[in-house]
């Protein structure tokens, strides 16, 4: 229809696409990046198009070879790109990347000590939901107790004792020099804000960005969204603040609707 046509040939960026359910919002992001690569106005090679599952990201793919954009463009997650792009830098650099850590549990169980059982595991995966939503909040363990509580978020176990697991956390993280996903997006807007050569590298490859699923966008993954545009404007969201699904995770569904405040000049085009 007219407005799915206007948001797939828009040249305007800041571009955000808000789309309803049921209005073919990823029909449209496929076809928009199909369009500008078929009309030379962008490179398949310098597009990156963010999600936020390995399905999606597939899912988006197929879809896209299915428009005949087959080769050079990059799809993922924000933490899977981010993952990439460490591991290179670490290469480059001759330095060792730091293990992957695939359950927080690991660390966790011992620094809560509670006995083996239910109410461990109930404590363990609490403790993790409230260290997983302070990371991508961008809120480190010194701030954690009082940005919990400022929000109205109420674990079970005071947030005074989360804000001291969550320091231990951190802190053993480091002696075992491992990682957990969540840092993956710190790190990388980390090495990017620090590394100019780095920034330059990867902004050079990305050209072109685009991110479906906007409204659940993190602080933390929009910081590492910026690093990686730098002081261009190539940017292209689509979602609709109704489906916003991680508000609980930290998410934050106002940075699609307020999205030409965090990004000047930006212009909606609604499905």
């Amino acid at each position: 229809d007219a407005s799915q046509r206007r948001a797939v040939v828009e040249p305007a960026v800041p571009l955000a696409i808000l789309a309803p359910a049921g209005s073919g919002k990823t029909r449209v992001l496929t076809r928009r990046i199909a369009w500008h690569c078929a009309t030379e106005a962008i490179e398949p090679s310098h597009v990156l198009a963010l999600t936020f599952t390995r399905k999606a990201a597939g899912e988006l793919r197929a879809r896209l070879r299915r428009l005949g954009v087959r080769e050079g463009l990059t799809a993922g997650t924000f933490h899977a790109v981010a993952l990439a792009q460490l591991r290179a830098l670490h290469e480059h650099r001759g330095t060792s990347m730091p293990g992957l850590l695939d359950r927080k549990a690991r660390i966790l169980a011992p620094l809560i000590g509670a006995k083996r059982g239910p109410q461990l595991s109930l404590a363990i995966t609490e403790v993790a939901g409230e260290i997983e939503w302070a990371q991508a909040r961008l809120v480190g363990p010194a701030a954690y107790a009082e940005a919990a509580t400022s929000v109205g978020r109420s674990p079970t176990m005071a947030v005074e004792r989360v804000a001291d697991v969550y320091r231990k956390y951190q802190d053993e993280k480091r002696k075992r020099h491992v990682i957990d996903f969540d840092d993956l997006v710190r790190l990388c807007a980390q090495a990017l804000e620090g590394d100019t050569e780095f920034a330059a590298t990867q902004r050079w490859r990305f050209r072109h960005l685009f991110v479906d699923e906007f409204q659940d966008v993190s602080r933390a993954q929009l910081r590492l969204l910026r690093s990686w545009l730098g002081e261009r404007d190539d940017l292209c969201v689509v979602g609709d603040s109704d489906q916003a699904i991680y508000s609980f995770a930290g998410a934050d569904p106002g940075y699609l609707t307020r999205f030409a405040e965090h990004f000047p000049g930006g212009t909606p085009v609604r499905l």
